[in-house]
């Protein structure tokens, strides 16, 4: 473990991951393309203002996500370092290869430099799959919402995973793993808040798009919590890459029409990516000056 940490914090190694993260930005700006070619977007029909508040909700959702990480860091008993933010959307790059762990490798690696331990980066970022996936598949029973219930069911939901939270947190074996259980606690609701927020972000493009009614609010929510939740699952799909689409379109095209949700699904998917592009960039460039720090491991 000791070499493994020396061969992260060496130059060698900082020096390939931005190489790496180069590349991955390429890869990005050509998958862009692609999607823009498959899918191009009506935008000459757009409501234009309401197309970039939605561009905006989808960077202010996914920069929300990255912002729970240091909650999950003190759970496990770690004060966290400034800067990993820039560490999340840096490893963000990497969830567009094959295979659903290469964002949590690069990020693990990027907060070792910060002088986060390599198990307790680890541990931090398993508890952090656990919570957000959970808090989707809560948000993603807002679907129902549309049974009669309107917005009392949000909720109900927002408050029986309250005291399910509560009840959890007094488990013994999470008891054994969790230092803080306050701060998980706040982990776990703060995703609930997040995909909440990612749900209304992608209502404003499909609002910017084809004009939906208000009323549906709730169903787009908790549909775009269900396709992330599956996206998620599917490990061999990089960022969720035709599961969360086709998840999108199942759910929205008796609502929307089938051609409509296929266009909006393309529309988020670049709206999400386009995020990830400019956020890796610019976290790319913020670490690489900054010096990497040193910080013993206390497990």
């Amino acid at each position: 473990m000791t070499a493994l940490r020396r061969l992260l914090a060496s130059r060698a190694a900082r020096l390939a991951g931005m190489l790496l993260g180069v590349g991955l930005i390429g890869l990005l700006l050509v998958r862009l393309a692609r999607l823009w070619h498959d899918h191009p977007v009506p935008l000459d029909d757009a409501n234009w203002p309401l197309l970039i508040l939605a561009l905006a909700g989808s960077a202010l959702a996914m920069a929300a996500y990255g912002a729970v990480w240091p909650l999950t860091l003190r759970a496990l008993g770690t004060e966290p370092p400034r800067g990993l933010l820039a560490c999340f959307f840096a490893g963000q790059l990497g969830k567009y290869l094959p295979g659903g762990a290469w964002q949590y490798v690069g990020r693990a690696a990027l907060a070792r430099r910060l002088g986060v331990p390599l198990q307790f980066a680890a541990g931090s970022l398993v508890l952090e799959a656990v919570c957000s996936l959970v808090a989707a598949a809560l948000v993603a029973s807002f679907l129902l919402a549309d049974d009669g219930w309107g917005l009392a069911y949000p909720l109900v939901v927002l408050v029986v995973s309250a005291a399910a939270l509560a009840w959890a947190s007094r488990l013994a074996f999470v008891r054994r793993f969790v230092a803080d259980r306050r701060s998980l606690g706040a982990a776990a609701g703060s995703y609930v808040a997040v995909f909440i927020l990612f749900g209304l972000a992608f209502w404003l493009t499909a609002d910017a798009l084809y004009d939906v009614a208000a009323a549906d609010l709730s169903w787009y929510i908790g549909s775009y919590a269900a396709a992330w939740a599956a996206g998620f699952v599917v490990v061999f799909a990089p960022g969720g890459l035709g599961v969360r689409e086709a998840v999108l379109v199942a759910l929205l095209r008796g609502r929307l029409g089938e051609s409509e949700a296929i266009v909006l699904a393309a529309a988020s998917r670049i709206a999400f990516t386009l995020v990830d592009l400019a956020g890796g960039s610019v976290a790319l460039f913020a670490l690489r000056r900054r010096p990497a720090q040193r910080q013993e491991a206390r497990f």
